[in-house]
């Protein structure tokens, strides 16, 4: 326990960090250093790092795309994305033989899916130069506010089991307390926000998009224990003693982020 505390410590200092240099290359660093090591991850889940072509196209696309974001070359972010599928789609056909079709949909699948979600974090800070830090902010949160409040609320009144074949610690308590944990944060920080920056608050809207938020969040966690649970590991990796790989901390960011993201692109959370 004492290594998790120290472990996540370091992870909130250095996100912190990251939020203060927002504006700075720092961020699209961060996002593509977090997507690169994901990928890898869920490569080496799948026993799919020999691939080495593959893999590189995946890591590339990853570290490049969020700064071309970042700095307004839109398009080429998807012109890279687009190259590295088919140089994947090119390695699978070069090397038939050697691997599944099932591998190479996974790979492909992993590098656009994990790449997508993230560079919507970018997408998310250039929404809005007054509060598009706040969206960014409550993004991350809904996910790991959710899954804070899910994991205290089932110890201490878990009960009725979840999925219990996929993740036998998740409780339907635990699910319930993870909404609620989500809503009573998102609410709190909006209200603070709004008073100290004279914005609009849309509650409804907001208390809306915790809930669907803090769902799509326990979906992603299942989705990620179950490729664990089917590929017999643990853990994606240990990057952070006591918690995992980036894996760990980010399956369920990777999916509540893209539906923030449709969310407040829909109804805006904030309005001046």
């Amino acid at each position: 326990m004492k290594t998790r505390i120290i472990s996540g410590a370091v992870a909130i200092a250095l996100l912190i960090l990251v939020l203060i240099l927002n504006r700075t290359f720092v961020f699209p660093l961060c996002i593509g250093l977090i997507s690169a090591m994901a990928i890898l991850e869920l490569f080496k889940a799948d026993k799919c790092t020999k691939y080495s072509l593959s893999l590189a196209a995946a890591c590339a696309g990853a570290l490049l795309t969020p700064f071309f974001r970042f700095f307004g070359l839109w398009g080429w972010d998807t012109l890279i994305s687009i190259f590295a599928v088919m140089v994947m789609f090119f390695d699978f056909i070069r090397d038939h033989n050697n691997r599944t079709f099932h591998q190479a949909a996974f790979m492909i699948l992993s590098a656009v899916f994990v790449t997508y979600s993230m560079n919507l974090l970018v997408s998310l800070l250039l929404m809005s130069s007054k509060f598009g830090l706040v969206y960014v902010i409550l993004a991350l949160c809904t996910a790991w506010v959710s899954d804070t409040g899910a994991y205290f609320t089932g110890i201490y009144f878990g009960k009725r089991k979840l999925c219990p074949e996929i993740s036998p610690k998740k409780t339907v308590e635990g699910f319930i307390g993870g909404i609620a944990a989500d809503i009573v944060v998102m609410l709190l920080v909006s209200m603070i926000y709004g008073l100290a920056s004279g914005v609009h608050v849309q509650f409804l809207w907001l208390i809306f998009t915790a809930v669907v938020c803090s769902v799509t969040g326990v979906l992603g966690d299942l989705c990620a224990s179950l490729i664990k649970r089917q590929r017999g590991i643990k853990d994606f990796g240990n990057i952070m003693p006591g918690h995992g790989g980036v894996m760990d901390r980010f399956d369920s960011v990777l999916f509540t982020v893209p539906m923030f993201y449709a969310c407040v692109s829909a109804i805006p959370i904030y309005y001046i």
